[in-house]
C-alpha cells in the first residue's frame, strides 16, 4: 500500500498521522513567505468561503510548489548518512 494510502487507512480508523519531520517544519517559513504576496493580491480580510475557485487554486499551487522547492533545497544541503 502506498504511503499516503497507509496514512489514509490509519486516519479512517482514528489513528493519528505522524507529526511533521524536522525538515518539513523548517520548510514552513518559506511557504509562508511565498503565500504572502498571493494573500496581498487576494486580500487578507477575505474569508475562505469568499474566495473563488481560482483564488483557492492559486493558494494551493503556491503552497505545494513552495513546499516542494524548499524541501528540495533542504535535501540538497543534507548529507546522506551512509
Amino acid at each position: 500500500m502506498p504511503c499516503q494510502g497507509l496514512f489514509a487507512h490509519k486516519a479512517k480508523k482514528g489513528l493519528t498521522v505522524t507529526d511533521f519531520t524536522e525538515e518539513e517544519t523548517a520548510a514552513l517559513p518559506a511557504v509562508m513567505r511565498a503565500l504572502a504576496p498571493v494573500m496581498d493580491q487576494i486580500g487578507w480580510d477575505r474569508p475562505l468561503s469568499g474566495l473563488s475557485a481560482n483564488d483557492m487554486q492559486r493558494l494551493i499551487v503556491t503552497t505545494v510548489e513552495a513546499f516542494r522547492a524548499e524541501m528540495l533545497a533542504i535535501a540538497s544541503n543534507t548529507e546522506v548518512p551512509f
